[in-house]
Formats: C-alpha cells, sequence, structure tokens
C-alpha cells in the first residue's frame, strides 16, 4: 500500500517540492496523455522534462529528482537526514505515480455515480485555472450556467494539517461559487454521495 503520509508528507508540504510550478502538474498529465500504467507516467513525467510536449506541459525533473529535492531539504528544515535518499524517492513516487494514478480513476467513478443520480445536471473535468489554482476536481453546470464545483477527496483529508485544509478552502472560496467535498474511503466506496446530491440540488 502506498505511504505518502507521516513526517515526509509535512516536509514536502512545507518546503514545497511537490507545488506543480517546481515539479509537474501531474494530474493535467495524466488528463491529456491518459496513461496506463504506472511505468508509462513515470516515463511520462521523464520525457516532458526531457523534451518539449506539444501538450505545453513541462516537468522540472524526474520522479527520482523529485525524491532527491526532498532529500535534499530535510537539512534546511530539521537540521539532520531522518529519512534515506531511497525512503525519499519511493515516497514521491507514491506520490506522483501511484496516488495520483488512484486520484484520476476515483474522480471519474465520481463523475459516473453523479451522473447517475442526477442525470439533468453537466458533470464535467475541471481544466486550467478552476483545476490547478481553485483545487476544483469537477464542474457542475444546469443549462449550461456553473452551479458548483467538487472536490474528490480520501476520507483522510480530514486528518491532515489545518493548514493544508485551510489552503485548499481558501483557494475554493476564490471562485465565489459553492465547492463540496466528496469523501472516498480506502476501498474507493463514497462516503457522502446522498448528502453532496441534496446540496447540488438546493443550489
Amino acid at each position: 500500500m502506498p505511504y505518502t503520509g507521516g513526517p515526509l508528507n509535512e516536509l514536502n508540504g512545507k518546503m514545497g517540492i511537490s507545488a506543480p510550478y517546481r515539479s509537474v502538474p501531474v494530474m493535467k498529465l495524466i488528463r491529456i496523455h491518459k496513461p496506463k500504467s504506472k511505468d508509462e507516467l513515470v516515463e511520462l513525467i521523464k520525457k516532458h522534462f526531457e523534451e518539449d510536449c506539444n501538450c505545453g506541459i513541462k516537468s522540472q525533473g524526474t520522479v527520482e529528482d523529485f525524491g532527491r529535492n526532498l532529500y535534499n531539504s530535510q537539512i534546511k528544515y530539521w537540521g539532520e537526514y531522518r529519512y534515506s535518499l531511497k525512503d525519499c524517492i519511493q515516497w514521491e513516487y507514491d506520490l506522483f505515480v501511484v496516488q495520483s494514478l488512484k486520484g484520476n480513476i476515483v474522480e471519474k467513478k465520481a463523475e459516473k455515480i453523479l451522473r447517475q443520480a442526477l442525470p439533468e445536471y453537466l458533470f464535467e473535468e475541471a481544466e486550467g485555472y478552476l483545476d490547478e489554482e481553485l483545487r476544483i476536481d469537477i464542474l457542475v453546470k444546469l443549462d449550461d450556467e456553473e452551479k458548483c464545483g467538487i472536490q474528490v477527496k480520501p476520507v483522510t483529508f480530514n486528518k491532515m494539517r489545518p493548514e493544508v485544509i485551510l489552503f485548499n478552502k481558501g483557494a475554493n472560496k476564490r471562485w465565489g461559487k459553492p465547492v463540496y467535498y466528496m469523501f472516498y474511503d480506502d476501498n474507493e466506496l463514497f462516503q457522502n454521495v446522498e448528502d453532496i446530491v441534496v446540496k447540488i440540488k438546493n443550489i
């Protein structure tokens, strides 16, 4: 099972190692190129670092590079090396490759469930500014009017550091429309579908 929590999560967040402009906008990469495997995604990230692509996405390094950045940032943050380079590369691999592919599959699943529950609404992937800056995964429309946004998150999101939650909510708020959180468990089962459906209907 991938492990992307713990002290390395804190280090990664505080030092901005996986910020899209310092690494790669990985969900955008997945949406455009649709990799079918973990190895394919690793290669895609590497290719977008070494070569220019028509899609316009540029990676700032490979997964190994991101792991190295995490490893090197320990001295500045903790004043010592608490984790090996291997641990740091594995952590970034789990974050960028394993979790990102899972996240993409779960988002598609969320869209399908919402479409079935609310067939009169249009549900589509949020892109560009909405996705990257405002942290919105799914855009909800009715009669061509944007009604609200959905963020698809693991239920463990609620246990993250308050500043991470506040950062997400702050980004959502800048949109000026409601953004609701759809939570899934370890089995990728959604916890609050009925609640979300009611909220969308009540807008």
